[in-house]
């Protein structure tokens, strides 16, 4: 794994009132993920969670809770359409969608909000174990 580079990332499962989950359609490979990206220099988990959020979605968050952590290398080793390869370390966060604020950015096609039992496919392969714990209905939080 000499050409796997580590990122730690944040992740957001956001809903709305009925209980359906924020996804992100993306440009890169068109799957359908949680928003969620870079924890940069000198900012939190929670921090992150909620601009990565704001920027691919276009959607405010409140964080209300901690998901889990999913560092796997089985299912968080990614290799992107341009052939880089990551190793995400993601803490994922719960939050409740507040409202629309703005438009998605140039990395996401389309936003939408899907019931658990009824999430849209391709997923992106790293979150599909956190939204597998999402419908799971076990209680967090999460280590995998």
């Amino acid at each position: 794994m000499d050409d796997v580079v580590l990122r730690p990332v944040a992740g957001v499962v956001a809903r709305d009132a009925d209980g359906r989950v924020l996804l992100v359609r993306r440009r890169d490979d068109g799957t359908w993920g949680l928003p969620g990206g870079g924890v940069e220099a000198g900012e939190t988990w929670a921090r992150a969670a909620v601009r990565e959020c704001r920027e691919e979605s276009g959607w405010e968050v409140r964080v209300d809770g901690l998901l889990g952590v999913y560092s796997d290398p089985a299912t968080q080793v990614h290799r992107y359409p341009d052939g880089a390869r990551r190793h995400v370390v993601g803490v994922v966060v719960t939050a409740v969608a507040l409202r629309r604020v703005g438009a998605p950015d140039d990395e996401v096609t389309e936003v939408g909000f899907f019931a658990p039992d009824r999430l849209p496919s391709p997923l992106f392969a790293p979150d599909a174990p956190v939204l597998a714990d999402v419908v799971s209905g076990r209680p967090p939080p999460h280590l995998r």
